[in-house]
């Protein structure tokens, strides 16, 4: 398996062009962009949520053990008829708890939604691109050409890494 080699999106020795790049380096919110690139159909699909061992590459980022217990939400973003976004949020669990942000409860609503509102204080770091590991992606989405992203969100006790990974054919090329 490929492990994703993260990186600062403008510095990626091997970045994508073109439409992909600019959605990847976008900092506004992911959701907001795939409902005004929809047809007002975008959903969020609940694919699995809760405790799991953190993977190095989220380990490392989140400034844990590797294994770490933490909580995970996987998702599909859907818009323009399918799906179109693979996400993974994770949350060491200790910030989890003393959060003001009720992650745990958010069900199929975006998690864009709370990270972009504004009343929480919650900030966006950094942007990482990489290619994404097939055998990490939901088995009817596999490809070894996909993009992601990830940035980590905190403020207050929150620390929140969030990765957002384009499925093959999307974006649509310009």
């Amino acid at each position: 398996m490929r492990l994703p080699d993260w990186q600062c999106a403008n510095r990626h020795p091997c970045k994508p062009a073109g439409v992909l790049l600019e959605w990847l380096q976008n900092e506004g919110s992911l959701t907001q962009r795939l409902i005004n690139a929809g047809d007002d159909d975008f959903r969020v699909e609940l694919l699995d949520q809760g405790l799991q061992p953190a993977r190095a590459d989220e380990a490392r980022a989140l400034g844990l053990e590797c294994g770490s217990q933490v909580w995970v939400r996987e998702v599909l973003l859907h818009t323009a008829g399918a799906p179109r976004v693979f996400a993974r949020s994770v949350a060491p669990l200790q910030a989890l708890r003393e959060s003001k942000a009720d992650l745990t409860s958010l069900g199929t609503r975006s998690l864009g939604e709370l990270l972009f509102r504004g009343d929480l204080g919650i900030s966006r770091g950094p942007l990482e691109i990489s290619q994404y590991p097939a055998e990490w992606l939901p088995s009817a989405w596999r490809s070894e050409t996909c993009w992601a992203r990830r940035s980590r969100f905190g403020g207050g006790r929150l620390q929140l890494l969030v990765c957002e990974v384009f499925l093959e054919g999307w974006p649509p090329a310009g």
